[in-house]
């Protein structure tokens, strides 16, 4: 009858028990080992994620493809923790949503940035998130990028973006001509002179410059500028410390038309598109050709009269200056930040890492973009002109940023003016003291 009536009991408790949700606390263990009938913790399941990449871009676009091939890889990935979508918007509505986003106090979870003056005032107002911490944890993903790669992204001593790809301005050259002549790659700029008198007294003209649009002729410029004082100058000019009478850029100047004076560029290049001055380099009129890498497909591609004969060195260096002939003018590009309210920073930083791996890397090199990372190239497949320059990126100590990017383009366009206003005739101290009006006028 006992045994009965606890049966009975035992099936009383456990319906009631069911009715109620409620869940048999599991043994857990005493001093002497036995059940001591006290409630164990259930691990609580993190909530699943979900982030918005705001990026710029066409869709079709190539690169737009590989992004949305990297989100699709994540999702999989990290499927049951996080899940990432994209939107794309054309490059200036782009700026347009993100400076509204940013205004609105709804800085997005990643979006694409360019460096310095674009990035700099949501910097300065809290809206993004410093990646110093997460790339310090992981060296392996930190040694991943080229040396120097970060500068246009840090602002006191920290991290906010990091690149995919990036831009550098190269001096590129006619192997065939370089050969004919006797000519080897310029290590200083008095070899770039004796270049430039061996082409003119053979009918070839030393530089395909067309500086219509003064912007291409103030490349060279600040690539001389930070040979003669290295970044120091600029930089200050930038913080509002210095002024464009430094002797580094009255200097430049004077180089400058110095070329001017030796025929280095083709006759009437100040009102020369910069198309037609490529045609010039690429029929074989021009040996040399300094422009960004982005002109690397446009030199080599299978309808390129040059292909096979486009070959590429660093800008040289200038005796006696402070500058570091491995130092690289350009900007990182394709870089994404992550906003200070993302939900999920971790997961931002996971989105980050993977578009960094190698394999992601490579679809962008396949595309014809220069790389942030050291991601090895197979030469087999890579354009020849792009594997070389990433190998001569090897020892890159510095990417000094473009002048109109670094300056925004109200101070930045008025140096290219400047630059294009030497090249004409007008002194470099007159031309620059007019600068340095402006900019003190214009500066915030």
């Amino acid at each position: 009858m006992r045994k009965i009536s606890v049966l009975l009991l035992c099936m009383l408790l456990t319906s009631a028990l069911a009715l109620t949700g409620c869940v048999v606390p599991g043994p857990t263990s005493g001093s002497g080992g036995e059940n001591t009938g006290a409630d164990v913790a259930t691990p609580q399941r993190k909530e699943k994620s979900t982030l918005k990449i705001e990026a710029w871009g066409i869709e079709t676009d190539p690169n737009s493809v590989i992004i949305k091939e990297a989100v699709a890889l994540y999702n999989e990935k990290y499927k049951d923790t996080a899940e990432i979508s994209v939107e794309f918007t054309e490059q200036e509505q782009f700026k347009t949503k993100i400076a509204t986003l940013m205004a609105a106090n709804d800085d997005p979870d990643l979006f694409n940035t360019w460096a310095a003056g674009f990035l700099k005032p949501y910097v300065e107002s809290g809206k993004v998130y410093s990646l110093n911490e997460a790339l310090n944890q992981d060296q392996v993903w930190k040694n991943r990028y080229v040396g120097g790669i970060f500068g246009g992204f840090t602002f006191d001593g920290k991290i906010y973006a990091a690149p995919n790809t990036q831009t550098v301005v190269c001096l590129f050259y006619n192997k065939d001509i370089f050969n004919q002549y006797g000519i080897k790659e310029p290590k200083t700029f008095e070899d770039l002179k004796t270049i430039c008198a061996t082409l003119n007294k053979n009918g070839i003209t030393p530089f395909a410059l067309g500086n219509k649009a003064p912007w291409v002729g103030a490349m060279y410029a600040e690539m001389i500028a930070n040979r003669v004082g290295g970044s120091e100058p600029f930089n200050k000019v930038v913080s509002g410390e210095g002024k464009w009478l430094d002797p580094s850029f009255v200097e430049a100047g004077n180089k400058m038309y110095e070329l001017v004076q030796l025929n280095a560029f083709p006759e009437g290049f100040n009102a020369l598109d910069n198309d037609p001055s490529r045609a010039n380099f690429l029929e074989g009129k021009a040996a040399m050709h300094v422009m960004g890498s982005w002109a690397i497909q446009q030199l080599t591609n299978s309808e390129s009269p040059l292909q096979g004969k486009v070959d590429v060195c660093k800008f040289p260096a200038v005796e006696g200056g402070k500058g570091d002939p491995n130092a690289w003018l350009g900007q990182p590009d394709q870089s994404f930040a992550i906003g200070s309210s993302c939900k999920d920073k971790g997961a931002a930083v996971n989105f980050l890492k993977l578009m960094s791996e190698p394999d992601t890397q490579l679809k962008f090199a396949a595309e014809g973009n220069l790389l942030a990372t050291t991601a090895a190239l197979d030469p087999a497949k890579a354009n020849p002109v792009a594997v070389k320059v990433s190998e001569l990126q090897k020892e890159m100590t510095e990417m000094f940023l473009f002048y109109d990017v670094a300056l925004g383009p109200t101070i930045g366009n008025e140096f290219n003016n400047a630059i294009q206003a030497i090249t004409a005739g007008t002194s470099s101290e007159e031309a620059l003291q007019i600068l340095q009006d402006f900019t003190e006028a214009n500066q915030e």
